[in-house]
């Protein structure tokens, strides 16, 4: 019988730490939304997460709340109709990473403008945001509701923003989400100083949805570089105020719980010596043959590649934006080179975060 003694047992037990640190590290912080420590009118806030809670004339409205949840607590986000001397509106109900803001210049409803600025340091790279969420309202069919992710490297500026009637208000903001999202929410009063978006995965639907239901939002890819920084919005109506393609509803709302970033050990797209292999199957374990000829690639050195985060979004005006996924590294997957018309080769692909691994055996002919 095997005898495990007191250091071997502290040493089994940090090792198992060390890996589950390894394999859930990398995700968001309060994924459970369960620190409302802060308050904001009275009202108890998530310490890490951020209401569009509002502030105007001296007078102050929550847009997010702490309610019960899937698991202990959840967050509740509703839109609101607002007002304080005279001054009328509804905003829009959401949560971010980064903070919310909104601007009005002077007592001019019509420069009103608003959005989200900044996120938190971040270097990872997920393939899947996954939430838990309710959606409730008498107007749900009349607005989306939105999951939103993104990441970038830089650090965005400019000065002007798109306000209620369609014109820009001058206002500075220092990584506003409409000057990182160029491709998709553009700001399009202008961006004075750009950044590298890396990543975005962005749903929406106009839905009602009474019990709790799982939504899984891939994450696509412009490029393989690392991010330096991402933001995550969970917004009950159309985001943010005023450029979407309706109004805003008040009552409308969005309960959220246990979020997850899944890290996935799959390849999307294959590549031999530059050229896609359309047949390649990502979900087989089974050995997977290839033609040369019939792929059209000749020579004697072969270089396979994988791919993953490959998509398309279509943004609110039905322009569609282009991701073209990001390179597998070293790190992430590796080759043993087989021979031509004998040994297959194997390809070893681990998720980013070491969650999981899958193996592909190709036979590769000429």
């Amino acid at each position: 019988m095997l005898k495990i003694s007191v250091n071997m047992r502290k040493t089994i037990l940090v090792i198992a730490w060390m890996v589950a640190v390894v394999s859930y590290a990398q995700q968001l912080p309060d994924t459970h939304f369960e620190d409302w420590s802060r308050t904001y009118n009275g009202d108890a806030q998530l310490v890490n997460w951020n209401g569009s809670n509002v502030s105007q004339v001296g007078m102050k409205f929550t847009f997010m709340f702490q309610k019960p949840g899937r698991t202990g607590s959840c967050a509740y986000v509703t839109d609101r109709e607002i007002g304080a001397i005279g001054i009328t509106a509804t905003g829009p109900g959401y949560m971010s990473l980064g903070q919310p803001w909104q601007y009005m210049k002077g007592l001019t409803i019509k420069s009103a403008t608003a959005g989200t600025e900044g996120g938190i340091a971040w270097t990872h790279r997920p393939d899947t945001i996954a939430v838990w969420v309710k959606r409730t309202g008498a107007n749900t069919d009349k607005e989306d509701f939105h999951i939103l992710y993104y990441s970038w490297i830089g650090t965005a500026k400019s000065h002007q923003y798109k306000n209620k009637v369609g014109g820009c208000t001058s206002t500075e903001r220092i990584n506003e989400e409409s000057d990182i999202r160029s491709a998709t929410n553009g700001n399009e009063c202008g961006i004075d100083q750009p950044v590298k978006q890396v990543a975005e995965g962005w749903y929406r639907a106009r839905a009602k949805y009474n019990d709790w239901t799982l939504i899984k939002v891939p994450i696509l890819y412009k490029n393989d570089g690392r991010p330096t920084m991402c933001n995550v919005i969970f917004s009950a109506g159309n985001y943010p105020a005023f450029r979407a393609n309706d109004g805003l509803y008040d009552g409308n709302g969005l309960y959220v719980d246990d979020v997850e970033l899944i890290y996935s050990s799959r390849i999307d797209r294959l590549t031999i010596n530059g050229t896609v292999w359309k047949e390649f199957n990502p979900n087989s374990e089974a050995v997977q043959t290839v033609s040369l000829t019939a792929l059209g690639v000749t020579g004697d050195g072969l270089r396979v590649a994988g791919y993953r985060g490959i998509g398309t979004l279509t943004n609110i005006k039905g322009e569609k934006a282009r991701f073209n996924g990001r390179k597998l590294g070293a790190n992430e997957m590796t080759v043993e080179p087989g021979e031509i018309n004998g040994k297959p080769w194997t390809i070893t692909v681990k998720a980013e975060d070491g969650s999981s691994v899958h193996t592909y055996r190709l036979k590769i002919v000429k």
